[in-house]
């Protein structure tokens, strides 16, 4: 199995069923749970260069003059993504941002901050640059550990809908 395989085999058990038992519907990356008033979106981001990702939730109001909404050629609800929106809630990842799935190895650079690089699967150790050290070592158990952090932002994630949704109803 491939890291991309182990890991999205974590997220549909662990993240993306739990998100459907709570009405969301749609399939990866786009989910979206109809509610009066208010479609709540939740999209996940690969990154192009694959072995990580990231997650953002936003809502749309459809029955109000809706600043939020940025897409114009929408045909159905089916349709909406994170990405039709202005204002989303990012979650923050675990490293620069994002949620890797891969060997992970860091290095602060002076002047410069944080410096992650994550090794491909089928590269070995000799490809990591001098410097960098190993902050995670990709497995089973990381894709079920990335996946409870997951779960656990989107609760922040989640406090921030409801606050917006307060100022938008």
């Amino acid at each position: 199995m491939t890291n991309n395989q182990i890991m999205k085999k974590h997220l549909d058990l662990n993240v993306i069923g739990p998100l459907c038992a709570q009405g969301f519907t749609g399939k990866y990356p786009h989910f979206r749970r109809v509610k009066e008033g208010c479609i709540e979106l939740i999209s996940f981001q690969t990154n192009k260069l694959g072995g990580s990702f990231t997650a953002e939730v936003s809502a749309i109001f459809p029955d109000k003059e809706n600043k939020n909404f940025v897409s114009v050629n929408i045909l159905s609800v089916n349709d909406l993504t994170v990405w039709d929106t202005n204002e989303r809630y990012r979650l923050k990842g675990m490293y620069d941002g994002w949620f890797y799935y891969r060997d992970l190895y860091f290095k602060y650079i002076f002047g410069f901050g944080k410096d992650y690089i994550h090794i491909s699967e089928d590269a070995v150790d000799p490809a990591v640059p001098k410097g960098y050290k190993l902050v995670q070592r990709f497995n089973e158990d990381t894709a079920e550990m990335i996946c409870k952090v997951v779960n656990k932002q989107l609760v922040n994630a989640f406090k921030w809908l409801r606050e917006f949704e307060k100022c938008n109803l």
